[in-house]
């Protein structure tokens, strides 16, 4: 399972509360809602929320919210902001169980790219095509990331999304798996490779030619035995 995140929420009783009252006192309201559940008015401290979103990974891992000694296994599954500042000023969470089938973007961690074969050796430089990837898993099972190692990537070659190793239980949506395979990291030339490698190759065609006389006189050479003739 995904790191886990942990929020202390309070149950709202008093449905006539306003919003702008809560926020004013620090707070953040929100909703608790799913797996076959009433959904609960909620309310937790804006700087506790701010925190847990400066996570990469917030909305692709399992939250622990605690009220009163209960505890809620929940997925983050919206942030409102206020447009002026980028406060947060509502939340909604969604319950789940351990058996609970999720499908998310899940974050993409790129590793060894500055001793990936392709870049090092062969010059060529690394396109990363994705940041996430949509994946299907049970709760338990829901990766914090998908770790892509980029050292054996060569020159014109790519991982493609179709070839990921993913964790045990976890694998591409549906959504993906109808669709085209699609590369997500790939090894391409720089515009200073293809450069080289023209000129490598204009090199090797004069150094190839061989220039043969045919016999017939040149203009320079009529002149020269003019010159000659002349002069005796």
């Amino acid at each position: 399972m995904s790191l886990q995140t942990e929020l202390e929420i309070t149950l709202r009783t008093d449905l006539k509360e306003k919003n702008s009252l809560l926020r004013k006192e620090g707070n953040v309201p929100g909703i608790l809602y799913g797996n076959n559940e009433d959904s609960l008015k909620i309310k937790l401290l804006g700087k506790d929320l701010r925190k847990a979103l400066e996570q990469p990974s917030i909305f692709s891992q399992i939250i622990s919210l605690k009220e009163n000694g209960n505890e809620f296994k929940v997925l983050l599954k919206d942030v409102q902001v206020n447009p002026a500042n980028d406060e947060p000023i509502h939340v909604d969470f969604q319950r789940v169980s351990g058996k609970t089938k999720l499908t998310l973007d899940v974050p993409i961690k790129y590793i060894n790219e500055e001793s990936c074969v392709g870049v090092k050796n062969q010059g060529g430089m690394l396109s990363k095509n994705k940041n996430d990837i949509e994946l299907t898993c049970s709760a338990d099972n829901l990766p914090e990331f998908i770790e892509i190692d980029c050292a054996n990537i060569e020159l014109n070659s790519a991982i493609m999304q179709f070839s990921l190793i993913l964790p045990e239980g976890v694998e591409l949506s549906q959504n993906l798996l109808n669709g085209q395979d699609q590369p997500v990291v790939a090894c391409s030339a720089t515009r200073a490779t293809l450069d080289i490698e023209e000129e490598d190759g204009i090199l090797e065609g004069e150094d190839g030619e061989d220039v043969e006389s045919d016999g017939e006189k040149t203009d320079t050479d009529e002149a020269s035995e003019e010159s000659e003739k002349q002069g005796d």
